[in-house]
């Protein structure tokens, strides 16, 4: 990602959704699905923010994608914690 056409706000809120997201996929992968999962809103909320003010095309797609998978992950997590 080309972080240097960013300001200096999204790239921070970059690198804390970057270091939550590594928290998430810790908690998950332990099997501590609603840590994750509340790990991953948070993830996919600040993501969100950043591709508001995201200017490179390459870039918020990316992002999005990112997102999506995040999104696609909580709701998965959602089916599995309902029926626990």
């Amino acid at each position: 990602m080309t972080t240097t056409r960013m300001p200096l706000s999204s790239k921070a809120t970059l690198s804390a959704a970057l270091a939550k997201a590594r928290t998430a996929v810790q908690l998950d992968q332990a099997q501590y699905h609603d840590g994750a999962k509340a790990y991953y809103v948070e993830v996919v909320e600040m993501l969100a923010r950043v591709i508001t003010r995201a200017s490179d095309e390459k870039d918020i797609k990316k992002l999005k994608d990112i997102r999506r998978a995040y999104t696609n992950r909580i709701q998965e997590l959602n089916e599995l914690l309902a029926y626990s």
